[in-house]
């Protein structure tokens, strides 16, 4: 008589079977029946698939936030795998790029400021982690009045929150390891080494709201295209994902900078500097006020945004080609506008 699933005792079902399945297949197990709903409820098993995907999480204070999350692990991991992916659809592409905050009451009455951000930022070659940190950014009067942006350096200490160096924190729970390419010492890397690059590198960057108890992954996992500084030698890999603005007309992007340095001789490439910036569709640089409205729009907006594994580099440019269209036809717009109210002066300023 053949076995079925309720003849197998649960703690081999917990300790030797669940642990081999990744997290998505985890969460479809869990639908299959109450039984395996409960089972596949431990949090243990959800610490364990989330830590060995992201192994900056694995940091006290970074596990002592998550515990406090309505389901644990588990409403970490379902917060931040796999990516955003923005529904354009529902965008007005002829809308403004963006509007800021009046006051900081916009913030007050559906969106509780954090005291703190929290980084965890994983890059993988070939699945080999090479870069993992995990940053702390204080939320501060400077923070929200200055241009937004978190810049993770080579050194010890990374600069946050603004371009002035408000906010520095200690960089902790450190990795750093090789990529094991050879490229010229002089020139970098070529063209067949940037586009290995592409399909070899991901990038993840959880931000962490531990007051809501909320976490979103703002990395567009691959990058979006790669290049090769001839002046500096460094190679720039940039990844972006497009979020949904205060309003229904409105998108911003999220762009993330990997900048890689070559070892001696050519032999091996570094991560120098990993950098977060948002943009508004006119290219400017969003503050940290605006930049806490655009986290709650993707906390509170979820109908605007879907949560997919974009596996396909061609889906992936599309995506990036269809925000770059959007900009330009707003960016025309606004010419359009200037110009049509300069012509409006002339005219009532003519003798």
């Amino acid at each position: 008589m053949a076995a079925t699933l309720a003849d197998i005792h649960p703690d081999i079902i917990q300790t030797q079977i669940l642990p081999l399945l990744d997290g998505r297949s985890l969460s479809s197990t869990a639908a299959a029946s109450p039984r395996l709903q409960t089972l596949c409820s431990d949090d243990t098993l959800w610490s364990q698939i989330a830590t060995s995907t992201w192994p900056s999480i694995a940091h006290p204070r970074v596990q002592e936030v998550i515990s406090t999350f309505p389901a644990g692990h588990r409403s970490f991991f379902e917060d931040s795998f796999p990516a955003l992916i923005a529904d354009l659809s529902r965008r007005n592409p002829g809308g403004r790029s963006w509007s800021a905050p009046k006051s900081d009451s916009d913030l007050d009455h559906s969106f509780q400021t954090p005291s703190e951000l929290i980084s965890a930022v994983d890059i993988r070659y070939l699945d080999d982690v090479v870069y993992s940190r995990v940053n702390f950014t204080e939320i501060t009067p400077d923070f929200l009045t200055s241009a937004f942006g978190i810049e993770l350096n080579d050194d010890d200490v990374c600069i946050s929150t603004n371009r002035s160096g408000f906010g520095s924190t200690e960089v902790v729970n450190r990795i750093t390891r090789s990529i094991d390419l050879t490229v010229d010492e002089i020139e970098g890397a070529d063209q067949p080494t940037l586009s290995h690059l592409k399909q070899s590198i991901t990038l993840n960057w959880i931000l962490i709201d531990p007051t809501r108890k909320r976490a979103c992954n703002l990395s567009s996992i691959k990058p979006v295209f790669a290049r090769q500084d001839w002046v500096t030698n460094e190679t720039h890999l940039r990844f972006v994902t497009v979020l949904p603005g205060s309003d229904p007309n409105e998108i911003v992007k999220c762009g993330i900078k990997v900048v890689l340095g070559v070892g001696e001789m050519g032999v091996g490439l570094y991560v120098k500097k990993v950098v977060l910036r948002m943009h508004d569709l006119d290219f400017g640089v969003l503050n940290g006020r605006e930049f806490l409205v655009i986290l709650r729009g993707v906390f509170l907006k979820e109908k605007d945004m879907r949560r997919r594994k974009v596996v396909d580099d061609e889906e992936r440019w599309k995506c990036y080609k269809a925000l770059e269209c959007v900009g330009d036809r707003a960016l025309e717009e606004k010419r359009a506008r200037l110009g049509l109210m300069k012509c409006v002066k002339h005219k009532f300023l003519q003798p």
